[in-house]
């Protein structure tokens, strides 16, 4: 028959109350450590993500602030390029009144100098040809005389210069 051993009960029972205690002083607390730091790690991961979410969301932010302030810049450029083109239209347009005015002013100058000219010129003829005809005529020819062949040739000059414009 069989024999009972009291050592293997004692052995047996030591095992047990040895498992109770390592579970109870050991594992328990190590479980908690475990599962403690299971749930710091799972709260890392939690608050990363989110902190990405965040970041995420600041990026796409950004792009968008930085696209406006693209699209404003070149609102700006563009307002300034419109500006000083008119700008430019205006002052090439006065530039263009202005050369045109020069010109007339330069012309009347010129036809008020030629025609000063010519006058001096006729006056000139006339003081010739009245001397010339003094010489001819001899010394009955009177001071009125004089004034009014001035006169008559000044008139013909006119009429011929008149007809040549």
């Amino acid at each position: 028959m069989l024999k009972f051993n009291w050592n293997f009960l004692f052995t047996l029972i030591n095992l047990v109350v040895f498992f109770l205690l390592m579970r109870k002083f050991l594992f328990k607390p190590i479980m908690n450590v475990l599962n403690k730091r299971k749930e710091m790690i799972e709260n890392q991961f939690s608050d990363a993500e989110h902190a990405n979410e965040q970041a995420q969301e600041l990026k796409t932010q950004y792009e968008e602030k930085i696209e406006n302030i693209n699209a404003e810049s070149n609102q700006i450029i563009n307002r300034a390029k419109e500006s000083a083109r008119a700008e430019y239209d205006k002052i090439m347009n006065r530039a263009e009144a202005d050369a045109e005015n020069l010109k007339a002013a330069a012309k009347r100058q010129a036809d008020a100098a030629v025609e000063n000219e010519m006058r001096t010129a006729r006056e000139n003829i006339a003081g010739i040809a009245i001397d010339a005809a003094v010489k001819v005529l001899g010394a009955n020819v009177s001071p009125e005389t004089d004034s009014s062949i001035f006169d008559e040739f000044l008139n013909e000059g006119s009429e011929e210069n008149e007809s040549q414009n």
